[in-house]
């Protein structure tokens, strides 16, 4: 498990680049312009995602396709927080979307009851955290970190 500790903070590290744009490269000139771009984030954090469900279960548990499928709509999880749909932000939405994306895990496997209680955990970290923070940095890293640290609840 110790694979969590490295891989929970590339994540919240990744998320918060990605939402940080023109201010971040500001702050940080010598790195490159591409880790302050949301897709960079999102193709990042679902990338992370996809090795660390890999590290826990096994790479091999399930096919390729499945593998994908959740990685693909992680990253469509990760591009929006549903202001589109609620008039602001949601991150209540955000953290349960992200749960969902690995609904294809839960076909296969039929770890259907670890896929609902991830999906409440995300939920309740990502829109709790979002709630009582009131900090940027706070919020993003701490999104970014519970896509990780969840995991073990597969």
């Amino acid at each position: 498990m110790l694979w969590l500790i490295p891989l929970t903070i590339l994540s919240a590290i990744l998320y918060r680049l990605g939402g940080w744009g023109g201010e971040g490269r500001e702050q940080f000139p010598n790195l490159p312009e591409w880790v302050f771009n949301t897709k960079a984030r999102d193709i990042g954090c679902s990338g992370v995602c996809f090795v660390g469900y890999g590290l826990l279960v096994g790479f091999s548990v399930v096919p390729w396709f499945i593998h994908l499928l959740c990685f693909l709509l992680l990253f469509g999880s990760l591009t929006t927080y549903w202001d589109w749909i609620t008039g602001e932000d949601n991150f209540w939405l955000h953290g349960l979307a992200c749960g969902l994306s690995y609904v294809p895990y839960a076909f296969y496997t039929g770890d259907w009851i670890e896929m609902i209680a991830r999906c409440f955990v995300l939920t309740v970290l990502m829109g709790g955290i979002s709630a009582i923070s009131g900090n940027d940095v706070v919020e993003e890293t701490g999104r970014g970190a519970s896509l990780i640290v969840t995991l073990p609840i597969l």
